[in-house]
């Protein structure tokens, strides 16, 4: 029998990455090019344009934007690297690479999609999907843009204002290949849910297809995006132009026909599938902005000396208030960021339309993205004055969480749909009996983070049994808490995995820590914490606190970030000559 070569240990770089150290360098390059540096005189307008320029040149280095949207790793560096050096182009490559030419090459034939992934592959178009509308927001089931059987092909209609498509950034006037959601009604008159039809939007010259109408939206301040409301009046869609996933047929009268009854059931979900794929690539493009914004804060802080008295000079390093909320968050960050990696890795070769699947993503986007936030908020307020310039990068940042959390509307409402799916699947797994635990044991303390899982689940039964409405409601604490415990526990048993490097074991030691204290009051009313116990545990983190503090070069040496890409003034040792020069660049104005 086949032995397969046992692998030598992974470096700590190779826990924290994701994909190729090769690939990761490359995109660095490409997105650092001087020729799309955002300036001064630039109006929110000439910054889109120069978003769409940078675009092109992005697909123009890196190749074929299916073979990029079809391998999950190269996909999700090029969001984390857009994240962290070109947070412009976040808007703009969620539509092309993933939510379009991802449809367009899983969802039907290679033949039916090859005319619009052919000028997607090349960037002679820009590919957007089209789906959420000013009535049903981010419930997309509930669509009710229509598209109808027209002998040969279909038309899409809006049929009410409250029906427009609302939000997807097309704006710019440049060739699109979009992918629309509508409900179809076929010609027997079923209401056969949402299907997806691929279409060309803008042609070739940027002026709206016969039969769409687009109206730009006003200005955002916090992201730099296009966004559009988009209106349709009998738009004429090829037959081969369906998305089916080969789940049903129409036949010549336009009748539609399931293959069988599990197709009917899977149809939703293969539609929105490259949803599911977005919703993990804007989670872990977070986790790298945060990462890249505690790299700079970090080391801005071990840098910059704070005068507290004519002979006391501390480095901003030095002061708690910097101290912990920065170590705190840096393990947070790394505990989501090797979730995230599990995650990841799990979905390269998951079914997308799987109820398992979906939960897993939708419970990993709620726990990375809000921390994610908090986090880059948080550097970006300790960073003082420095954090306020884009020059920084850091406030840049908050605009691209900003933009992902609520990208689907709001981020809790995944998460409670999550917790309410999680309270039913593990009911009947009983939480231990109550008891003391030692918070310093590792083995407590992973004991602590599944007992708080399994009693949250338990207490939710109680809403679960109440029908209607009111249950679906007074459900949604209960569930959000279950999705933040069940993930946090994922994370912690996560990082344990890993804690044969030092470094992880005393990131470990601080999550687990902080994640005991910040719920101290629910693990003392539950009898498994002791006052004694909830005492030490501040003890415990402030010494975990500094033994993290001794891990960190190595930790920021191991995110792939250098101070030259980042060209951030705050980690130049001469803080003054950096933002002269800066600001004398011509390449800035």
């Amino acid at each position: 029998m086949h032995t397969p070569a046992q692998q030598g240990p992974i470096s700590l770089a190779e826990v924290i990455r994701h994909g190729s150290l090769e690939f990761d360098q490359h995109l660095q390059k490409i997105l650092s090019n001087p020729a799309y540096f955002v300036t001064e005189a630039q109006s929110q307008e000439q910054r889109r344009q120069n978003a769409y320029d940078q675009l092109h040149n992005l697909v123009a280095e890196v190749g074929s934007t299916r073979d990029i949207a079809t391998d999950l790793p190269r996909l999700f560096a090029v969001f984390d690297w857009s994240a962290v050096l070109a947070t412009d182009l976040i808007p703009l490559i969620s539509g092309h690479y993933n939510l379009a030419s991802g449809s367009l090459s899983t969802l039907t034939d290679i033949d039916s999609a090859a005319p619009y992934l052919a000028d997607l592959d090349d960037g002679s178009s820009v590919g957007v999907m089209l789906l959420t509308e000013y009535g049903c927001g981010s419930n997309i089931q509930f669509m009710q843009t229509r598209a109808s059987w027209d002998g040969d092909g279909f038309v899409i209609d809006t049929p009410t204002p409250r029906d427009r498509k609302f939000m997807p950034s097309v704006g710019i006037p440049v060739a699109r290949v979009c992918v629309v959601g509508a409900r179809f009604i076929d010609a027997a008159g079923v209401d056969q849910g949402v299907h997806l039809f691929a279409a060309r939007l803008r042609g070739a010259d940027g002026t709206p297809a016969p039969g769409v109408t687009i109206t730009q939206l006003d200005h955002q301040p916090l992201v730099i995006m296009d966004n559009s409301v988009i209106a349709f009046d009998k738009l004429r869609v090829d037959r081969s132009a369906w998305l089916s996933n080969d789940l049903a047929t129409i036949d010549d009268h336009g009748v539609l026909t399931w293959r069988d009854e599990d197709s009917r059931k899977r149809s939703f979900a293969s539609a929105i599938s490259q949803l599911t794929v977005g919703r993990l690539a804007l989670s872990s493009c977070l986790n790298a902005a945060a990462r890249a914004a505690l790299y700079i804060a970090l080391r801005y802080a071990a840098k910059r000396v704070v005068p507290l008295t004519p002979s006391d000079t501390p480095t901003m390093a030095e002061l708690p208030h910097v101290r912990d909320t920065l170590l705190t968050d840096l393990a947070g960050t790394l505990a989501r960021t090797i979730y995230g990696n599990a995650v990841k890795t799990s979905l390269a070769t998951a079914d997308l339309t799987s109820r398992d699947t979906v939960v897993s993503v939708m419970l990993a986007k709620h726990y990375i993205q809000l921390h994610a936030l908090d986090t880059v908020t948080h550097c970006r307020i300790r960073m003082g004055a420095q954090g306020m310039f884009s020059a920084n990068r850091v406030s840049d940042y908050i605009g691209v969480c900003h933009a992902a959390i609520t990208g689907e509307g709001d981020c809790h409402v995944l998460g409670s749909v999550a917790g309410r799916v999680l309270a039913k699947h593990l009911a009947g797994k009983l939480p231990p009996e109550a008891g003391i635990h030692d918070p310093a044991d590792p083995g407590d303390q992973l004991s602590l983070f599944n007992a708080r899982t399994l009693t949250i689940v338990e207490e939710t039964q109680q809403y679960l049994a109440t029908p209607g409405l009111e249950g679906r409601l007074a459900v949604i604490p209960e569930a959000l808490a279950l999705a933040e415990a069940y993930s946090a526990e994922e994370a912690l048993q996560a990082l344990h995995r890993h804690s044969d490097h030092p470094e992880i074991a005393a990131v470990r030691e601080v999550f687990a820590l902080s994640y005991l204290d910040q719920h101290a009051l629910w693990y003392l009313s539950h009898g498994m914490l002791d006052l004694a116990a909830v005492g030490a545990i501040k003890q415990h983190l402030r010494r975990a606190l500094d033994g993290l503090a001794e891990h960190l070069p190595a930790l920021l040496d191991a995110f792939g970030l250098d101070d030259e890409t980042l060209a951030a003034p705050v980690l130049s040792e001469d803080l003054p000559a950096a933002w002269e020069s800066r600001c004398a660049d011509p390449r800035r104005r």
